[in-house]
């Protein structure tokens, strides 16, 4: 199992994102039928609670308007965030997620004003933090705050400089489990990441 890492990733002005297996929340939302919006209906009604607690979805809310560095990491080794040259923020455990179509995308809430089955195409498109994962229940903990990461800017020159900055990161620790976690987060929990200005 490894440590994936996917750099420049929007939240789309929402302060939102979403962890989950999109063609099981539309596999759910046909059986329990529920309405196209789902935003609206996850918003109003305890639909939004069930598909928490059921590891439909992991929502995060909170999120400031920054492309964020992603990490997902599968293995035992220590988290990016929690290495000494990071500043991990948060820490938060408790989250299940259940796997059905063999890989999760961190994707945004503007997906579920209308989530068909057109909307879940383009969000396999175009949302690019997204792994293979083999079916089943997985503990989630999630891990927010400040990364250390190289990055590229080109001069006027057009030499391009290599510099170190740290950045807003999330990272998202799973593990695989025989049967269904106990689901014991918080998911009011705001996941503000604080940027030294």
């Amino acid at each position: 199992m490894a440590v994936y890492k996917f750099d420049e990733v929007l939240n789309d002005l929402m302060d939102y994102f979403i962890l989950g297996d999109p063609d099981y929340l539309l596999q759910y939302k046909i059986e329990n039928d529920l309405p196209d919006d789902l935003l609206t209906e996850f918003t109003t009604e305890e639909t939004g609670d069930q598909v928490v607690e059921q590891g439909v979805i992991v929502p995060m809310i909170g999120i400031e308007n920054y492309p964020y560095t992603i990490y997902f990491n599968l293995s035992d080794e220590t988290p990016e965030l929690l290495k000494a040259e990071n500043e991990v923020q948060h820490q938060r455990d408790g989250y299940c997620l259940k796997v059905v179509n063999g890989r999760i995308y961190l994707y945004t809430i503007p997906y579920l004003r209308d989530f068909t089955e057109t909307k879940v195409g383009l969000l396999k498109k175009y949302k690019h933090a997204s792994i293979e994962l083999p079916n089943g229940w997985y503990t989630v903990t999630i891990l927010a705050g400040l990364t250390k990461q190289l990055l590229e800017a080109e001069m006027v020159s057009g030499k391009i400089e290599e510099f170190e900055s740290m950045e807003p990161t999330f990272e998202f620790v799973l593990k695989p489990s025989a049967e269904k976690p106990e689901y014991a987060a918080d998911f009011t929990y705001p996941f503000k990441v604080e940027i030294d200005e």
